[in-house]
């Protein structure tokens, strides 16, 4: 009885049998989540816009024994690019602009509100994916969980002394 128990409750732990589908699955945030919905044992299917960079991530992955396959996809129309942008948007609600990190001004200002006192690594957003794919997170709904290092403790507007 005990080893039956343990054996479902290894179970929640894993997404073998499971396929996901990662778009932008070869730089940053979507990298990091191809790495550790494979790592738990799910099937991957990622796009990227750049054949070569595709090409490699997967000689990377299959020599990691990961389960991925990829293809090309080309978001160069401008209202390709606006419908991909709304969506994550919608997805982020509007507060997700990694774009902003490259403005050092901004930058500073994100880290003095933090109190982590840095910006996030693309697998500390990853792994919380990859726990809300799990069964284990099954009774986990409508929640909005911020990963920010505490930024949003401060609120999402800068204060005016």
């Amino acid at each position: 009885m005990a080893e039956a128990e343990s054996s479902s409750r290894d179970s929640r732990w894993y997404l073998k049998g499971m396929t996901a589908l990662v778009t932008g699955g070869t730089r940053g945030i979507g990298h990091a989540i191809v790495e550790e919905l494979a790592g738990l044992g799910a099937t991957v299917h990622t796009c990227s816009r750049k054949e070569d960079e595709l090409n490699g991530c997967l000689r990377d992955w299959a020599s990691k024994g990961f389960r991925v396959s990829g293809s090309v996809c080309d978001v160069s129309s401008r209202p390709q690019r606006e419908k991909l942008i709304e969506t994550v948007s919608s997805v982020f609600s509007g507060k997700l602009n990694i774009l902003l990190l490259d403005n050092k001004e901004f930058l500073d200002t994100v880290i003095a509100r933090t109190p982590l006192r840095r910006p996030g690594e693309p697998k500390e957003v990853s792994s919380l994916v990859a726990f809300l794919c799990l069964p284990a997170s099954s009774y986990i709904t409508g929640q909005v969980i911020s990963v920010d290092g505490g930024m949003t403790v401060n609120g999402f507007y800068p204060t005016h002394d």
